[in-house]
Protein backbone atom coordinates (compact mmCIF):
# COMPACT_ATOMS: atom_id res chain seq x y z
CA UNK A 1 0.00 0.00 0.00
CA UNK A 2 1.18 3.22 -0.98
CA UNK A 3 2.73 5.77 1.86
CA UNK A 4 1.31 8.76 3.04
CA UNK A 5 2.47 12.09 2.66
CA UNK A 6 2.15 15.57 4.60
CA UNK A 7 4.29 14.97 7.88
CA UNK A 8 2.12 11.14 8.88
CA UNK A 9 4.19 8.72 9.30
CA UNK A 10 2.74 4.90 8.54
CA UNK A 11 4.16 1.50 9.83
CA UNK A 12 2.82 -1.72 9.07
CA UNK A 13 2.37 -4.00 12.00
CA UNK A 14 1.06 -6.53 9.60
CA UNK A 15 -0.73 -7.21 6.45
CA UNK A 16 -4.10 -5.78 7.64
CA UNK A 17 -2.57 -3.62 10.32
CA UNK A 18 -1.19 -0.23 10.28
CA UNK A 19 -0.39 2.62 12.83
CA UNK A 20 -0.73 5.98 11.28
CA UNK A 21 1.72 8.81 13.93
CA UNK A 22 0.76 12.40 13.19
CA UNK A 23 2.81 15.26 13.63
CA UNK A 24 0.53 16.90 16.17
CA UNK A 25 1.95 15.43 19.59
CA UNK A 26 3.36 12.41 17.84
CA UNK A 27 -0.81 10.99 18.01
CA UNK A 28 -1.43 7.61 16.81
CA UNK A 29 -4.36 5.96 14.91
CA UNK A 30 -4.32 1.89 14.50
CA UNK A 31 -5.82 0.75 11.42
CA UNK A 32 -7.62 -2.50 11.33
CA UNK A 33 -8.27 -3.55 7.95
CA UNK A 34 -11.51 -6.72 7.77
CA UNK A 35 -11.65 -6.58 3.13
CA UNK A 36 -12.56 -3.33 2.80
CA UNK A 37 -13.61 -2.31 6.28
CA UNK A 38 -11.83 -0.30 8.58
CA UNK A 39 -12.31 -0.21 12.40
CA UNK A 40 -9.88 3.01 13.56
CA UNK A 41 -8.33 2.30 17.18
CA UNK A 42 -7.81 6.54 18.47
CA UNK A 43 -7.91 9.30 15.97
CA UNK A 44 -4.97 11.77 16.01
CA UNK A 45 -4.79 15.02 17.30
CA UNK A 46 -5.09 17.49 14.49
CA UNK A 47 -7.36 17.94 12.08
CA UNK A 48 -4.52 18.05 9.00
CA UNK A 49 -3.63 15.05 10.45
CA UNK A 50 -6.91 13.69 10.41
CA UNK A 51 -7.64 15.04 6.76
CA UNK A 52 -4.39 12.98 5.73
CA UNK A 53 -5.38 9.85 7.46
CA UNK A 54 -8.80 9.94 5.30
CA UNK A 55 -7.04 10.53 2.01
CA UNK A 56 -5.31 7.86 2.68
CA UNK A 57 -7.77 5.32 4.00
CA UNK A 58 -10.23 6.30 1.62
CA UNK A 59 -9.20 8.24 -1.37
CA UNK A 60 -5.78 5.94 -2.27
CA UNK A 61 -6.96 2.62 -0.54
CA UNK A 62 -10.11 2.73 -1.40
CA UNK A 63 -11.27 1.67 2.47
CA UNK A 64 -14.57 2.34 4.44
CA UNK A 65 -14.27 3.59 8.17
CA UNK A 66 -16.44 1.38 10.07
CA UNK A 67 -15.78 1.67 13.53
CA UNK A 68 -13.71 4.19 15.74
CA UNK A 69 -12.43 2.78 19.01
CA UNK A 70 -11.72 5.61 21.87
CA UNK A 71 -9.08 4.59 24.21
CA UNK A 72 -10.00 7.64 26.08
CA UNK A 73 -12.07 10.88 25.71
CA UNK A 74 -9.15 13.47 25.18
CA UNK A 75 -9.33 15.94 22.41
CA UNK A 76 -5.69 14.89 21.57
CA UNK A 77 -7.04 11.23 20.15
CA UNK A 78 -10.42 12.58 18.46
CA UNK A 79 -9.69 14.71 15.72
CA UNK A 80 -10.59 11.77 13.13
CA UNK A 81 -13.89 11.44 14.62
CA UNK A 82 -15.98 14.12 12.75
CA UNK A 83 -14.37 13.22 9.43
CA UNK A 84 -15.87 9.59 9.51
CA UNK A 85 -19.63 10.77 10.25
CA UNK A 86 -20.67 7.07 8.70
CA UNK A 87 -18.50 5.72 11.52
CA UNK A 88 -20.02 4.37 14.76
CA UNK A 89 -17.91 5.63 17.92
CA UNK A 90 -17.22 3.36 21.17
CA UNK A 91 -16.30 4.78 24.12
CA UNK A 92 -16.04 3.81 27.79
CA UNK A 93 -19.08 4.55 29.75
CA UNK A 94 -17.23 7.98 31.49
CA UNK A 95 -16.16 9.60 28.17
CA UNK A 96 -18.62 12.54 28.33
CA UNK A 97 -17.17 12.78 32.17
CA UNK A 98 -13.25 12.16 30.71
CA UNK A 99 -13.72 15.00 27.72
CA UNK A 100 -14.79 17.64 30.42
CA UNK A 101 -12.45 17.32 32.67
CA UNK A 102 -9.46 17.85 30.02
CA UNK A 103 -7.94 21.02 31.35
CA UNK A 104 -5.13 21.15 28.72
CA UNK A 105 -7.78 21.32 25.60
CA UNK A 106 -7.27 23.84 23.23
CA UNK A 107 -10.15 26.02 21.72
CA UNK A 108 -9.17 24.21 18.49
CA UNK A 109 -9.13 20.79 19.70
CA UNK A 110 -12.68 21.72 21.58
CA UNK A 111 -14.18 20.90 17.95
CA UNK A 112 -13.34 17.50 17.71
CA UNK A 113 -15.70 16.45 19.97
CA UNK A 114 -18.41 14.30 19.09
CA UNK A 115 -20.71 11.95 21.04
CA UNK A 116 -20.24 8.73 21.55
CA UNK A 117 -22.56 6.29 19.67
CA UNK A 118 -21.89 3.05 22.47
CA UNK A 119 -20.76 3.19 25.63
CA UNK A 120 -19.06 0.51 27.31
CA UNK A 121 -19.13 -0.67 31.17
CA UNK A 122 -16.51 -3.77 31.51
CA UNK A 123 -15.54 -6.06 28.07
CA UNK A 124 -16.14 -6.45 24.57
CA UNK A 125 -15.28 -9.43 22.38
CA UNK A 126 -15.77 -9.22 18.66
CA UNK A 127 -14.78 -10.89 15.68
CA UNK A 128 -12.63 -8.08 12.93
CA UNK A 129 -11.07 -9.38 9.83
CA UNK A 130 -8.34 -12.09 11.63
CA UNK A 131 -9.10 -10.92 14.55
CA UNK A 132 -10.43 -11.77 17.80
CA UNK A 133 -10.35 -8.30 19.93
CA UNK A 134 -11.62 -7.77 23.23
CA UNK A 135 -12.18 -4.17 24.50
CA UNK A 136 -11.95 -3.70 28.31
CA UNK A 137 -12.35 -1.08 31.10
CA UNK A 138 -8.52 -0.28 32.65
CA UNK A 139 -9.13 2.88 33.77
CA UNK A 140 -6.41 4.49 35.92
CA UNK A 141 -5.15 7.07 33.67
CA UNK A 142 -8.40 8.63 33.42
CA UNK A 143 -11.62 7.04 34.69
CA UNK A 144 -12.81 6.26 31.37
CA UNK A 145 -10.03 4.15 29.36
CA UNK A 146 -10.41 1.25 27.37
CA UNK A 147 -7.62 -1.12 26.20
CA UNK A 148 -7.56 -2.91 23.18
CA UNK A 149 -6.36 -6.56 22.81
CA UNK A 150 -5.04 -7.81 19.85
CA UNK A 151 -4.00 -11.95 21.03
CA UNK A 152 -3.31 -12.98 17.04
CA UNK A 153 -0.89 -9.89 16.86
CA UNK A 154 0.68 -10.30 20.73
CA UNK A 155 -0.88 -6.40 20.52
CA UNK A 156 -2.35 -4.47 23.32
CA UNK A 157 -2.87 -0.88 22.80
CA UNK A 158 -2.91 0.56 26.42
CA UNK A 159 -4.36 4.03 25.19
CA UNK A 160 -2.23 6.63 27.75
CA UNK A 161 -2.17 4.03 30.71
CA UNK A 162 1.57 4.15 29.49
CA UNK A 163 3.37 7.62 28.48
CA UNK A 164 6.63 7.06 26.96
CA UNK A 165 8.20 5.00 29.80
CA UNK A 166 6.36 6.49 32.48
CA UNK A 167 2.84 7.31 33.88
CA UNK A 168 0.95 10.37 33.45
CA UNK A 169 -1.02 10.74 37.16
CA UNK A 170 -2.91 14.57 36.53
CA UNK A 171 -6.04 13.01 35.96
CA UNK A 172 -5.93 10.06 38.48
CA UNK A 173 -3.12 9.02 41.41
CA UNK A 174 -0.45 6.63 41.50
CA UNK A 175 -2.76 3.50 42.85
CA UNK A 176 -5.02 3.65 40.22
CA UNK A 177 -1.96 3.86 37.44
CA UNK A 178 0.01 1.42 38.70
CA UNK A 179 -3.04 -0.94 39.12
CA UNK A 180 -4.02 -0.55 35.32
CA UNK A 181 -0.57 -0.80 34.31
CA UNK A 182 -0.29 -4.08 36.45
CA UNK A 183 -3.82 -5.04 34.49
CA UNK A 184 -2.22 -4.60 31.10
CA UNK A 185 0.65 -6.47 32.04
CA UNK A 186 -1.16 -9.01 32.82
CA UNK A 187 -2.30 -9.62 29.52
CA UNK A 188 1.93 -10.71 28.59
CA UNK A 189 1.70 -9.33 25.17
CA UNK A 190 5.27 -8.63 23.56
CA UNK A 191 4.27 -5.50 21.48
CA UNK A 192 2.37 -2.40 23.70
CA UNK A 193 0.87 0.15 21.50
CA UNK A 194 0.19 3.78 23.16
CA UNK A 195 -1.47 6.47 22.00
CA UNK A 196 1.79 8.62 21.35
CA UNK A 197 4.65 7.62 19.85
CA UNK A 198 5.56 3.49 18.18
CA UNK A 199 5.01 0.24 19.29
CA UNK A 200 7.41 -0.84 21.79
CA UNK A 201 8.18 -3.88 23.88
CA UNK A 202 6.17 -5.29 27.50
CA UNK A 203 8.89 -3.41 29.34
CA UNK A 204 7.26 0.27 28.71
CA UNK A 205 5.05 -0.99 31.37
CA UNK A 206 7.37 -2.15 33.83
CA UNK A 207 9.17 0.61 33.33
CA UNK A 208 6.05 3.16 34.01
CA UNK A 209 5.59 0.89 37.61
CA UNK A 210 8.97 1.64 38.25
CA UNK A 211 8.73 5.20 37.50
CA UNK A 212 5.70 5.31 39.79
CA UNK A 213 7.70 3.74 42.68
CA UNK A 214 10.82 5.91 42.34
CA UNK A 215 8.95 8.74 41.63
CA UNK A 216 6.95 8.42 45.16
CA UNK A 217 10.23 7.84 47.30
CA UNK A 218 11.94 10.97 45.43
CA UNK A 219 8.50 13.28 46.04
CA UNK A 220 8.70 11.91 50.03
CA UNK A 221 12.35 12.64 50.24
CA UNK A 222 12.29 16.29 48.79
CA UNK A 223 9.58 16.89 51.03
CA UNK A 224 11.74 15.84 54.02
CA UNK A 225 15.09 17.27 52.72
CA UNK A 226 12.67 20.11 52.34
CA UNK A 227 13.76 20.84 49.03
CA UNK A 228 11.11 21.90 45.95
CA UNK A 229 9.42 19.38 44.00
CA UNK A 230 10.01 21.14 40.84
CA UNK A 231 13.68 20.04 41.31
CA UNK A 232 13.32 16.37 41.16
CA UNK A 233 15.18 14.70 37.72
CA UNK A 234 13.59 12.60 35.65
CA UNK A 235 16.64 10.73 35.74
CA UNK A 236 15.78 9.86 39.39
CA UNK A 237 12.48 8.58 38.55
CA UNK A 238 13.40 6.45 35.27
CA UNK A 239 14.43 3.14 35.55
CA UNK A 240 17.54 2.27 33.79
CA UNK A 241 17.42 2.34 30.21
CA UNK A 242 17.75 5.12 27.24
CA UNK A 243 18.12 8.85 28.30
CA UNK A 244 15.16 10.51 29.32
CA UNK A 245 12.74 11.92 26.15
CA UNK A 246 11.95 15.65 25.34
CA UNK A 247 8.53 14.38 25.49
CA UNK A 248 8.68 12.67 28.90
CA UNK A 249 10.58 15.20 30.31
CA UNK A 250 7.65 17.25 29.88
CA UNK A 251 5.20 14.96 31.28
CA UNK A 252 6.89 14.38 34.41
CA UNK A 253 7.33 18.31 35.19
CA UNK A 254 3.41 18.54 34.48
CA UNK A 255 3.73 15.29 37.30
CA UNK A 256 5.56 17.31 39.75
CA UNK A 257 3.27 20.27 38.94
CA UNK A 258 0.25 18.19 39.42
CA UNK A 259 1.52 16.04 43.04
CA UNK A 260 2.50 19.97 44.56
CA UNK A 261 -1.16 21.06 43.95
CA UNK A 262 -3.02 17.75 45.02
CA UNK A 263 -0.78 16.89 47.69
CA UNK A 264 -0.17 13.63 46.41
CA UNK A 265 2.16 11.26 48.18
CA UNK A 266 1.42 12.97 51.84
CA UNK A 267 0.07 9.85 53.90
CA UNK A 268 2.26 7.76 55.90
CA UNK A 269 4.92 5.82 53.64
Amino acid sequence: MPTPSGGIQVESLGPDLFLFRGASYDSGSLVVLAGADVLLVDGLASVADAERLRQTLVGEWGKRVVYLVSTHYFSDHMAAWNLFPEAAVLAHENALQTFWTEDYRSPEEAEHFRPPTFLLGGRLVFSWGRFTLEIFDNSGHTSGTLNVDFPEADLLHVGDTAVGRMAYLHYSSAEACDRALSRAQSRGRGRILRSHGPVAGGEVLASARGYLRNLEHAVRAARAGGHPLARIPIEECLPDGPPATDFETFFHRRNLASIEKRGLFVEAA
